[in-house]
């Protein structure tokens, strides 16, 4: 069929924002994971990959757990609605981001194989930080849902 492409599970991506809500003399704040040179550096929010037969929300509630340890039942999802198409490694890809609101800056369990440190940052420290204008939009989305 004309116009429609099909991807591949291995051109399809989530991020995933991590997030905590504006509170009595608290500013939102957002999670983000110092990315190891190997995969590109840089600050980012949680990324990965859909497996064979998943759905992005699906894909987005594994990988939060994965590069986290934080459990999916843990906070309030947030379809932020968004997805953009780029092109990948592997050709065109497709990437939809969510949002994860927690009740406070609880420290993740890095994965050393992907990730160097991470941070609780304000709006934004978070949004400077970021090089891809996609996670900048991403994040601005999700902003609203903190307030």
């Amino acid at each position: 069929m004309e116009g429609i492409s099909i991807l591949s599970n291995r051109s399809k991506k989530v991020q995933v924002w991590i997030g905590v809500k504006v509170s009595e003399g608290h500013a939102p704040s957002v999670l983000q994971f110092q990315v190891i040179e190997k995969r590109g550096g840089g600050w980012h929010p949680v990324t990965g990959g859909v497996e064979k037969g998943e759905e992005f929300l699906e894909a987005a509630k594994r990988e939060l757990e994965e590069e986290t340890g934080f459990s999916q039942a843990g906070g309030e999802w947030v379809d932020l609605r968004f997805s953009y198409r780029f092109e990948g490694r592997f050709g065109p890809a497709e990437e939809h981001a969510f949002g994860f609101i927690l009740k406070d800056e609880s420290e993740p369990a890095l994965d050393p194989g992907e990730h160097l440190a991470c941070r609780w940052v304000g709006l934004q420290e978070a949004r400077k930080s970021l090089s891809f204008q996609p996670q900048k939009d991403a994040l601005d989305l999700f902003s609203c849902y903190l307030r």
